[in-house]
C-alpha cells in the first residue's frame, strides 16, 4: 500500500518534528457534514508538541470520491493509504460517524495504535440488543430531507449537535456554519447516511487488541450517554471519560476533552496495552 509525504493530506499539521518516531500521532476523524476544520478549537488546547492529523472524509471537505463512505472499510482503507509514510502508530480518534471509520481503521491497521471513540458508538441504530441508539425513524427523516433545503438540514442538524449546552443557540449557529462554509457533496451525505443506517461494528470494539478509550456527553442527543454500560460490558478496560452537555459541547468548550485525549495519548506512549 503506497502512503503520501505528509503534505499531501488533507489537515496535517505534524508539529514537534522532533518527537520519537513511533511517538503517536493522533487522526482526528469528524462527524457527518463536517469537515476535518471542526477539529480547530480542540486543536488549539492540546499541547505544542502532540502531532496530529486531521483529513477529511470522503465527500467531506476538499476529500472527493463521497461514496467510498458507504462502508466503514472502503473510507478506512483511502484513509490508511493517505497517511504520511513516517506514521506508525496512530491513535483514531472518531467523533460521531468519525468512530466509525475509526473502528474500521483500527481493525485494518497492522501496528500499534490506540483508539478512542468521542460522541460516537460502533452501532448508531437502535436494535433488540442495542437499546440506546437512534431509533430507525431519526435516520430516515435525514435521508428524506436530504432531497430539500440543504441549509435547512444544515440547521437542523447544527440544533441536534448543540442541544443540551449551556449556550445551545450560539452552538448551533457556529455549526450551521461550518457546515454551510465547508459543505459535503450530496453523494457524501448520502453515503454517510447508509454508513450510519447499516454499520454495527461491536465485534471489533470487543476484540481489538489495543488501548481504547470513550468520550461521552450526558445531554448527547445523537448517542444516547446510556450506550456507556453497553460499551463498557464489551470492553472492560476501556478508558472512560464524561463531558457535562450535549453532542459537540467539546466544541464550545474543548479543554476537558483535550485534558482526556492528552492523558491518553501519554497511556498509549507508555506502552500499555490496556
Amino acid at each position: 500500500m503506497i502512503r503520501k509525504p505528509v503534505d499531501a493530506v488533507q489537515g496535517a499539521d505534524m508539529r514537534g518534528a522532533e518527537s520519537r518516531a513511533r511517538a503517536p500521532t493522533l487522526v482526528l476523524l469528524h462527524g457527518w457534514g463536517f469537515s476535518g476544520s471542526v477539529w480547530a478549537p480542540l486543536r488549539a488546547e492540546l499541547p505544542a508538541t502532540t502531532r496530529v492529523l486531521a483529513p477529511d472524509l470522503p465527500g467531506h471537505g476538499a476529500s472527493g470520491d463521497g461514496g467510498r463512505l458507504a462502508e466503514a472499510e472502503d473510507a478506512a482503507a483511502a484513509l490508511i493509504a493517505a497517511l504520511p509514510a513516517e506514521i506508525e502508530y496512530p491513535v483514531w480518534a472518531g467523533w460521531s460517524l468519525g468512530g466509525l471509520v475509526a473502528l474500521a481503521a483500527a481493525r485494518q491497521w497492522p501496528g500499534p495504535q490506540g483508539l478512542m471513540l468521542i460522541g460516537a458508538t460502533p452501532r448508531f441504530l437502535r436494535g433488540d440488543d442495542w437499546p440506546a441508539a437512534l431509533p430507525p425513524a431519526e435516520l430516515e427523516d435525514f435521508r428524506a430531507a436530504l432531497e430539500g433545503d440543504r441549509r435547512r438540514l444544515g440547521r437542523r442538524l447544527a440544533m441536534l449537535c448543540a442541544r443540551g449546552s449551556p449556550d445551545a443557540a450560539s452552538l448551533a449557529r457556529e455549526l450551521a456554519a461550518q457546515l454551510q462554509a465547508v459543505p459535503a457533496s450530496p453523494e457524501g451525505l448520502a453515503a454517510g447516511l447508509d454508513l450510519l443506517r447499516r454499520a454495527d461494528q461491536r465485534a471489533i470494539w470487543a476484540e481489538l487488541r489495543a488501548p481504547a478509550a470513550l468520550w461521552l456527553e450526558p445531554e448527547d442527543a445523537l448517542v444516547p450517554a446510556a450506550v456507556e454500560a453497553e460499551l463498557r460490558a464489551l470492553r472492560p478496560d476501556c478508558r472512560v471519560g464524561r463531558g457535562m452537555a450535549g453532542h459537540a459541547e467539546w466544541l464550545a468548550r474543548p479543554g476537558p476533552l483535550a485534558a482526556f485525549v492528552s492523558e491518553f495519548l501519554d497511556h498509549c506512549s507508555a506502552g500499555e496495552s490496556v
